[in-house]
């Protein structure tokens, strides 16, 4: 173990390098925890900003759906859209904990999804998949699938002059536990694709790739190299997002900073 000094009193040339490996891991665990506060601060800083960035379009949107329930007198639905509009909030603001389950995670993306529905549901489809009960209590940094889906509404399907659709899936693919977001939206040209692909990994970039940017990096610093997001054509002829988050069994439950 690394973490345990050799406890000595020699004064000869054996107690000197005991000394010197006590002064060794003594640095090293040092760097360690250095390191570790770091990715730490940096999981936190992220998330406080995907905190900060609520659409005042969506907030503008929603109190013109509410008022528009109130002049046709429907108070059941808005008792119903009122309720999701506090749970949305409520998750958006929290800050005791970073991570949450998966199921929670995604229930908050499917309460955000519905209230767009009151205002898309002529013109945009959704499919929103079940959740796998083996992927339900895998442990996600929040925020990680609803931001996916509002960049999806407004640089694809809200612009979109034909009927758009919107598919979320979920799957376990080997060691990995997958959560795919895609449309229907303007074509993309590959080269297009690829571009967005690499600008994940730099900082900075468009309003469009802030979020996508932000989520990549919080899921490369929380699960490693070969997390992440995936962007690829979807079979829509739109952007298909994966989510990809390295899984084993048994090892679900990732440090909850």
């Amino acid at each position: 173990m690394l973490d345990v000094p050799i406890a000595h009193n020699r004064k000869d040339e054996f107690g000197f390098l005991y000394t010197r490996f006590n002064l060794m891991i003594e640095n090293l665990q040092s760097l360690i925890d250095r390191d570790f506060k770091k990715t730490l601060m940096m999981q936190r800083a992220e998330l406080k900003q995907l905190q900060s960035q609520i659409n005042p379009h969506f907030l503008y949107n929603s109190f013109f759906i509410l008022n528009s329930l109130a002049r046709t007198g429907e108070t059941e639905r808005i008792e119903q859209f009122t309720n999701m509009l506090g749970e949305y909030f409520r998750f958006i603001t929290r800050n005791e904990t970073d991570h949450v389950k998966l199921k929670v995670e995604v229930e908050h993306s499917r309460i955000y999804t519905e209230i767009q529905q009151l205002r898309f549901s002529r013109r945009i489809k959704v499919d929103f998949g079940s959740l796998p009960a083996e992927m339900e209590h895998i442990k996600v940094p929040r925020l990680i699938i609803q931001p996916i889906i509002e960049n999806a509404y407004e640089h694809s399907l809200e612009k979109n002059t034909d009927s758009g659709l919107l598919i979320i899936g979920f799957n376990m693919e080997g060691s990995y536990a997958e959560i795919t977001v895609e449309d229907n939206g303007n074509e993309l040209e590959e080269q297009h694709i690829q571009t967005l692909q690499q600008r994940l990994h730099k900082d900075g970039g468009t309003d469009e790739m802030t979020a996508l940017i932000n989520i990549h990096r919080r899921l490369v610093l929380t699960y490693g190299e070969g997390s992440g997001l995936f962007l690829s054509r979807s079979e829509l002829q739109g952007l298909k997002v994966t989510i990809r988050i390295q899984w084993k069994e048994g090892e679900n439950e990732c440090i909850d900073f």
